[in-house]
């Protein structure tokens, strides 16, 4: 069965090998990150692909450079509070299905092209999602992509893969900034049939925003929780969330 990291693209996978590496201790602030000619030996690929990889740690404040010598992992920052939302974790400790509802290209509208940051009326993709729990349907995810004219949404990546992955993959741009934002909303009629609920019942809607470093948005999310099954739990961690 393939896993979320069988759709990361391959810096992804390096940056987020090293980010293990640093948290887990192995790697010290300090010590010398392997050197870009070890890590194109060990993962057989580009210089290019390598120094991708490495520029997000970079843009993460987990490893700093030393002109003419190289990387090291960076000190901790101890004031720094981050919260990391995980996709496809639990909910009240109950594990969670998917069930795809439809993936089509759609025109835009004034909502979400403000998002995408394109005109109303672009085409863009919009990937629609049931969750479920132990106890049936608790929420509506729904996800929206820049249409890429030739490039198709294939149903098995959306399947197992998390939406970061999704949109670097498709996008082919690095993620440089997730912004997460939580509200409170009642439910639509349709919404509420498909969550099997009334309409106006309290939900929670989670959105979330993908920048690349020149500040485009190159994805959004919202997710709609009905609002008895939904609990945000966070965790601080001394070094960096970003990667």
């Amino acid at each position: 069965m393939k896993t979320n990291r069988d759709f990361m693209p391959v810096y992804y996978q390096l940056a987020d090998d090293l980010k293990q590496q640093i948290e887990s201790g192995e790697l010290k602030p300090g010590d010398a990150v392997p050197s870009e000619s070890q890590l194109v030996s060990d993962y057989r690929i580009s210089r290019v692909t390598v120094r991708r990889g490495l520029a997000i740690l970079l843009e993460a404040g987990l490893i700093e450079t030393v002109k003419g010598i190289g990387n090291f992992v960076a000190k901790p920052k101890l004031n720094q509070v981050t919260l990391t939302f995980q996709e496809n974790g639990s909910l009240n400790e109950n594990k969670l299905t998917y069930k795809l509802l439809e993936v089509k290209r759609i025109s835009a509208d004034d909502l979400t092209a403000g998002k995408l940051g394109v005109f109303e009326g672009t085409k863009v993709f919009m990937i629609r999602r049931l969750i479920k729990g132990d106890a049936g349907p608790i929420g509506i995810d729904m996800k929206y992509l820049p249409y890429i004219k030739g490039q198709p949404m294939l149903e098995n990546e959306i399947e197992y893969a998390d939406f970061p992955a999704i949109v670097a993959k498709h996008t082919n741009v690095t993620i440089h900034k997730i912004e997460m934002g939580i509200s409170a909303t009642p439910l639509s009629i349709e919404e509420a049939e498909l969550l099997k609920t009334v309409a106006g019942h309290p939900a929670l809607c989670v959105h979330r925003a993908f920048y690349a470093k020149d500040g485009k948005t190159i994805g959004f999310s919202k997710t709609i929780y009905r609002g008895e099954s939904y609990e945000l739990s966070a965790v601080s961690y001394p070094y960096s969330a970003k990667v």
